[in-house]
């Protein structure tokens, strides 16, 4: 039995589990290549196939030209479970002291900018890719999607080692701070960050044709073209471990590919101005007025 996967968001940890972000994803082209290379096997030991010049060709000799074209991708809603606030953060983000040496209240103005990120994370722990290509994308959770967080609608990765995608939300305030006499105040923004993590499942649907060119390396001679149905060829590879868990063939001729993982949303979700009262520094500032107030002496 197949041990617990350890959650990389949870409580204890602040980032993904180092090494968890491939754990089982069926290569797709891959099996279209070995799909290709078995029915060449057989033609060529099939007499008056045409194929005899290519009698002891090895498949360390050829090179496979995939057309993709006539093959259909579509993905289902992403379902969600287990999402879960973990955390409220505050973060300051900018501080200013405003000090009033004067004998009546003084009015004092803060303006700024702050920008924050928000941050999606994921940890794929099944899943498919077509070679180097291992696009995988998510639908933000409505829990978070309503809170409208910076978040795009969709969320999408491009390879097994992209893992996080970030956007940036500026933040301006634009406050009047009133300061008694005599008194110190300190302004610090702060911004309020959420994280939530929970884990995902989504069902990807494959069906179509592909046409599966094997090419001789030394010289480009195209040996055979192998055209077929997607889930002909993954029929093929169901009692294949690679595929066990991942893929699953439908009715008219689709293949399902199932993908998990879990995921991280860390985000802002507020701003607001904290006000401090501060002890003045009486001896610093007597010796700042006097500084100022020294009648000068000599030459200019």
């Amino acid at each position: 039995m197949a041990s617990p996967t350890k959650n990389p968001y949870s409580k204890q940890s602040t980032g993904p589990v180092s090494g968890a972000v491939i754990e089982k994803h069926v290569d797709v082209d891959s099996l279209f290549e070995d799909y290709a290379w078995k029915i060449f096997n057989d033609m060529r030991g099939i007499k008056g196939s045409g194929l005899e010049q290519f009698k002891g060709l090895t498949k360390a000799e050829v090179d496979f030209d995939i057309n993709r074209k006539r093959l259909v991708l579509t993905h289902e809603e992403p379902t969600y479970s287990n999402v879960q606030q973990t955390g409220v953060r505050p973060n300051t983000v900018f501080k200013s002291v405003f000090t009033n040496s004067t004998s009546q209240p003084q009015q004092y103005s803060l303006k700024t900018e702050r920008t924050s990120e928000s941050i999606c994370g994921v940890v794929r722990e099944q899943g498919f890719m077509f070679g180097a290509e291992a696009e995988l994308t998510l639908k933000t959770p409505c829990e978070i999607a309503e809170l409208k967080t910076g978040f795009k609608h969709e969320v999408h990765f491009g390879s097994l080692t992209e893992n996080t995608k970030s956007e940036t939300l500026t933040w301006s305030v634009d406050s009047n701070i009133i300061v008694n006499s005599g008194a110190q105040t300190e302004a610090s923004i702060v911004i309020e960050e959420l994280s939530y993590h929970g884990t995902y499942h989504l069902v990807s649907t494959l069906h179509g044709l592909v046409t599966i060119s094997i090419k001789r390396s030394k010289d480009g001679v195209l040996v055979m073209p192998v055209t077929a149905n997607v889930a002909t060829i993954f029929q093929d590879f169901m009692s294949d471990p690679r595929v066990k868990g991942v893929v699953s063939i439908t009715g008219k001729n689709k293949v399902e590919l199932v993908s998990k993982g879990h995921c991280h949303f860390q985000f802002a979700m507020k701003q607001y101005v904290d006000l401090t009262d501060v002890k003045m520094d009486i001896v610093s500032q007597t010796n700042r007025l006097n500084m100022s107030g020294r009648p000068r002496t000599g030459y200019p």
